[in-house]
């Protein structure tokens, strides 16, 4: 199954008058996708859409994200304490008292039968992981998770890792992923303020949707493997599409395949 409709945001940074970039870091642009999700389908206008280009860089300085040099790059680092209240103080300073957020570290198998949950219940979420194997005891990239593969032995979790594209694919049987946390929205306890709206963000760069045999739309997405992003995969179309808002060209949408 896979959710569509979170934006391919990528890496951003800006400058201040003779300072360096300031990365956005990870947990901020992971954090705008999703509030973006909510925006678009749920018409929840002040998360993002009332001022796009203000959105990253409040969601940055709430998380108290550092930069850091890491990899031969500056990069923003953002201690996951400080994701969860800066995403609850955001989301509250506009709509107080607003949403319910709630995290769950566990194992890997936890963490992913969560997030199966989660997606079909169409609750895209976020999850914090080791993005290079590398670190052992401490995960370091924030990813929106939207779909999940379960078939044959697998426990693949889709991600939208900030990177410009839609879709990677996440092993959750490889331990070098471990630790991993997951973040979501469980509930809003306000109305949406305005209409959904599909035009947050980029444009899809991993959703291609095409007509089935019935006449009716079908998702045929291409995922790329995540420590081998320049494997591709295609899936076949979609054997079901239920549009999540009523105007289909918004193209958020729960797929799934049988």
């Amino acid at each position: 199954m896979i959710l569509t409709g979170v934006p391919p945001f990528g890496p951003t940074s800006w400058s201040a008058e003779g300072a360096e970039p300031t990365p956005a870091g990870c947990g901020p642009t992971a954090a705008l996708m999703l509030l973006a999700y909510y925006d678009s389908r749920f018409g929840y206008a002040c998360l993002v859409r009332s001022a796009p280009e203000q959105a990253i860089v409040e969601l940055h300085d709430r998380m108290n994200t550092l930069t850091i040099a890491w990899g031969g790059a500056r990069q923003g680092f953002t201690d996951p304490f400080s994701f969860f209240g800066g995403l609850e103080a955001y989301v509250n300073a506009r709509y107080p008292r607003g949403v319910t957020l709630e995290s769950n570290l566990g194992t890997l198998e936890d963490v992913f039968s969560t997030s199966v949950a989660l997606i079909k219940a169409s609750k895209p979420h976020i999850i914090l992981f080791d993005w290079r194997g590398e670190t052992l005891l401490f995960p370091n990239h924030y990813a929106v998770v939207v779909g999940f593969r379960a078939e044959a032995g697998r426990k693949d979790l889709i991600i939208n890792p900030g990177w410009g594209y839609d879709f990677q694919i996440l092993d959750m049987t490889d331990p070098a992923v471990a630790p991993a946390i997951l973040f979501w929205i469980e509930s809003w306890t306000v109305p949406p303020d305005g209409q959904p709206s599909g035009s947050i963000g980029p444009a899809s760069v991993g959703s291609t949707w095409v007509l089935d045999k019935r006449g009716g739309w079908a998702l045929q997405p291409v995922l790329r493997q995540h420590f081998a992003p320049s494997h591709v995969e295609v899936w076949r179309p979609s054997d079901s599409v239920d549009f999540l808002v009523a105007d289909e060209a918004v193209r958020i949408a729960a797929c799934a395949w049988y």
